[in-house]
């Protein structure tokens, strides 16, 4: 073999090396349908994964719409991760349309996070289109529940464990680290909210059934007549007259929705009005437990 020949043969052998190396530490591919689940992703995986939430901060969860980049990029995911509960149903054609069996329903990097979760508000009556936004297998806004905030970590663990089970040790730790931190900041929340235990808040939708039942307040109407279904005059008229009736005075509201009808009601009934992020992402949260220190910053606010 000539000199040169062997020179190409050695730096063809050396980059196969290299290539192979950078491949067995490539990051783990994680796709999560909310920035929620993508931040606590994040937490969990650490520098061995890389996350991308499919639907964007302040973004109504019910409705994305998937672009052809979405459908490439859960193509090639390694774990998918969605909040379930019939919530994130537009996440079914994705998953079909990306023909990825690591990540379909049955395979190891799939992800429902709300397996284990305590489900509250199963409807026992039957849904018809007059029910408004209800899912049949309970209400899924249990990620604003920092409780429930460390279950999706615990299922989260498990994809990525089966996705990349060399990496366990490091999610392993990881995943302790996170739950330590809620329960740290679950203190500085409880003490927070105490003073207000029993307490009524308005609402828009119904968002915080979860949160509530975490910290003892009271859901006493909301904005929508029925989930999903918008504020008519009527149903705000009687809200405002029961808010002064009862003697109502918090209104939380998440910022995915407009300001006229919070507003508007605030005024009338003499409440005061608190807005909360809807999402990891906006009112300059950028983790999980920064977004859940703005709700609650936002509940003792508003009933203050």
């Amino acid at each position: 073999m000539g000199i040169a020949l062997r020179h190409i043969v050695r730096v063809a052998l050396a980059a196969g090396l290299i290539a192979a190396a950078g491949s067995a530490h490539a990051a783990t591919d994680v796709v999560a349908t909310t920035p929620e689940l993508a931040a606590i992703a994040r937490e969990v995986g650490g520098g061995k994964v890389s996350v991308h939430s499919l639907a964007r901060p302040n973004q109504d969860y019910h409705r994305v719409d998937a672009r052809p980049s979405d459908v490439a990029r859960v193509g090639k995911a390694d774990v998918f991760i969605r909040v379930g509960m019939d919530f994130d149903l537009w996440a079914d054609a994705l998953l079909a349309a990306a023909h990825n069996r690591k990540v379909s329903p049955g395979g190891p990097g799939y992800v429902d996070a709300s397996e284990r979760i305590r489900r509250l508000e199963v409807p026992t009556e039957r849904i018809t289109g007059a029910s408004g936004d209800i899912h049949a297998m309970g209400n899924p806004h249990y990620y604003y529940d920092p409780g429930c905030g460390k279950v999706i970590a615990y299922n989260i663990l498990l994809g990525l464990r089966r996705a990349a089970p060399e990496d366990a040790g490091t999610f392993d730790a990881n995943y302790k680290a996170f739950t330590a931190k809620v329960d740290d900041a679950m203190q500085r929340w409880q003490r927070a909210l105490a003073p207000y235990k029993g307490m009524p808040v308005v609402t828009y939708h119904k968002n915080w059934v979860y949160f509530f039942n975490r910290y003892g307040l009271r859901e006493f109407g909301t904005l929508e007549p029925k989930p999903g279904i918008p504020p008519s005059p009527a149903h705000l008229n009687r809200l405002i007259e029961a808010m002064k009736r009862e003697k109502v005075a918090a209104i939380v509201v998440e910022t995915v929705y407009g300001k006229k009808f919070p507003e508007f009601v605030a005024r009338e009934a003499g409440a005061r009005l608190a807005w909360a992020p809807y999402s990891v992402g906006v009112m300059d949260t950028h983790d999980y437990i920064g977004m859940i220190d703005k709700i609650v910053a936002a509940f003792k606010d508003a009933l203050s």
